[in-house]
């Protein structure tokens, strides 16, 4: 009996053919009647309720098709806080191959994923279309790869790797250079979450510096409590000396679990680009009526956008999108990662540089529309608005954006407009 498939409960069977929770939408079945209606025998179907056979996956899902319930109810729910995500596949009534033609992937990625919680390099919408193929909430499928046994071990070997790599490279005077590309402790990480060395070198240079930058503090301050004449500095001292310890062992502890999030969740440049032109225009600003950046200004395949971190929907037929929550919370967590990976990309704005910006967009000209009758706002990234504008070179004149098939955006020198596809529209040259 697989492990997974232990978490099926022969007396939840019983109840439900029986209809012990009296669903006024269904009878009471034999054991018969369910067993013509799963494909199976009455003498199977006795088997799997008095616990002496266990029903695979496909049976699981017949069995549930039959009862009008979510295969999930044939199983003992009592141990799901303890469930991996093979657990909640075959819960689930789908086998490995089930799932992988569902992906249309390959059957080592998804085993790779489901045994190791690797999400494959070039596929960041993996996870998302996981939790897709099993009907469950992403978060859901995130707890469960946690509870794997090799992510465990995973974390534990990463949290030794990284302290060693601290401890070696933290404290050495110099320029910051990071670990040494042929470190062992380097490419044993590399190796454990799949990635190559380069790529988790850039990343713990970034880390391990954000880290280093305590450490320096700490021995600033422990200069002062150590030599100080002055005994009230030297207590203030001591106190941030603590205080800058603290949060190095805090953000050291914490890496592994960063690391792991981080790799699930990567974006590839061109998206975190796009993500970041979201973050800096007022489509993560919540207004009462909502604030949504269009989408085919944005990106001209929408599905690319990862549906963890932005949301979508359609206004009239004009396709919009904004940061989720988990959105802005990406951004802010891993800029500093994204900006070590990807040289040369655009920032995130930081708070207090919003605010002015919001300021400045005010006082130059509305950078935000309406759809006619509707009360959200739409807004166009700036970096897009701005390629726009430079093709209108005389003040007099403007540029028709397509929309949709119903709205046209006129873009002006200092205005946006919106007008209907079916209304003519005259490009006026000054004179």
């Amino acid at each position: 009996m697989g492990r997974g498939l232990a978490n099926f409960s022969p007396s939840e069977l019983r109840a439900q053919r029986m209809n012990v929770y009296a669903r006024p939408d269904a009878a009471a079945m034999t054991a018969e009647e369910l067993a013509r209606a799963a494909g199976a025998t009455k003498a199977q179907i006795l088997a799997y309720e008095n616990g002496h056979r266990v029903p695979d996956p496909a049976r699981v899902r017949a069995l549930a098709r039959a009862l009008r319930i979510h295969p999930w109810k044939l199983m003992n729910l009592a141990e799901r806080d303890t469930w991996a995500l093979a657990d909640y596949r075959r819960a689930s009534g789908l086998r490995a191959q089930d799932v992988v033609a569902l992906l249309g992937v390959s059957p080592k990625n998804y085993r790779r994923f489901e045994t190791e919680g690797i999400v494959p390099i070039r596929s960041p919408r993996f996870v998302d279309d996981v939790a897709t193929a099993l009907g469950m909430p992403r978060q859901l499928v995130e707890m469960a790869i946690d509870r794997t046994p090799a992510v465990r071990q995973r974390r534990t070997r990463a949290f030794e790797l990284i302290v060693a790599m601290a401890e070696r490279y933290v404290p050495k005077p110099g320029p910051w250079r990071g670990p040494a590309p042929d470190d062992p402790a380097l490419i044993e990480l590399a190796t454990a979450y799949g990635r190559p060395v380069q790529r988790i070198r850039r990343v713990l240079t970034y880390e391990l510096g954000e880290l280093r930058q305590s450490h320096v503090r700490a021995q600033r301050e422990r200069v002062i409590a150590d030599y100080d004449t002055d005994q009230n500095r030297q207590a203030g001292a001591r106190q941030a000396l603590s205080r800058w310890n603290n949060i190095y062992d805090k953000e050291l502890t914490r890496l592994p679990q960063r690391l792991e999030n981080f790799h699930r969740t990567c974006q590839p440049s061109d998206i975190w680009q796009l993500l970041v032109d979201l973050y800096n225009v007022d489509a993560t600003v919540r207004s009462e009526a909502g604030a949504w950046a269009v989408t085919s200004l944005l990106a001209k395949q929408p599905t690319t956008l990862p549906p963890y971190l932005v949301e979508q929907r359609i206004i009239e037929d004009v396709e919009v999108c904004r940061l989720s929550v988990a959105g802005a919370n990406h951004i802010v967590a891993f800029a500093g990662l994204y900006a070590a990976l990807y040289l040369g990309v655009r920032r995130p704005v930081r708070p207090s540089a919003r605010v002015n910006a919001k300021a400045r967009a005010a006082s130059s000209g509305p950078e935000a529309f309406t759809l006619p009758n509707r009360a959200e706002r739409l807004v166009v990234p700036q970096p897009i608005m701005e390629a726009t504008r430079a093709s209108v070179t005389k003040p007099k004149t403007a540029v028709l954006v397509r929309l949709s098939p119903s709205y046209d955006l006129i873009v002006g020198a200092n205005s946006l407009s919106v007008t209907a596809t079916d209304m003519p529209f005259f490009f006026n040259d000054a004179d």
